[in-house]
């Protein structure tokens, strides 16, 4: 079989995933299977399929376990990882305030990381609340 035919058989069976509301950690594992059995097939049109599915995260978080993006990387602003879109935006094609909103978005995401952190007790003693200062001066959103 020609393999730009294998857009064919992975389609239906996103689209299938995403309609029946599939959890996206059952999406992302059968997708990512699928991708990786359709690659060792030789399958390089998977970027059109990628194309296809650039609202759907769990679905471009499968193509990204197997390094497959869109060639323009619009893939990485859909994500839902900021420091994918960041690193996506290091064109020209992107204007302050696209870089405005990846930025906050990578703000709060590390503010999150250190709010779910635990800290070790002899760090608690030493800091204090330091690290929840400090997540609050980066996202000053509370969780």
């Amino acid at each position: 079989m020609g393999w730009n035919s294998a857009n064919r058989i992975f389609d239906p069976v996103a689209k299938a995933l995403v309609d029946t509301g599939a959890a996206a950690d059952v999406t992302r594992k059968v997708l990512a299977d699928l991708i990786r059995e359709l690659r060792d097939g030789d399958w390089d049109t998977c970027d059109e399929s990628l194309e296809d599915f650039l609202d759907q995260p769990a679905v471009i978080a499968a193509f990204h376990d197997h390094n497959i993006h869109t060639q323009d990387r619009r893939c990485c602003l859909v994500g839902g990882d900021a420091r994918d879109a960041l690193q996506a935006m290091r064109g020209d094609e992107f204007t302050k305030d696209e870089m405005s909103v990846a930025l906050n978005a990578f703000a709060h995401q590390l503010a999150q990381k250190i709010r779910e952190t635990e800290l070790p007790q002899d760090y608690v003693d030493m800091f204090g609340n330091g690290t929840r200062w400090a997540a609050d001066l980066i996202d000053p959103q509370k969780p």
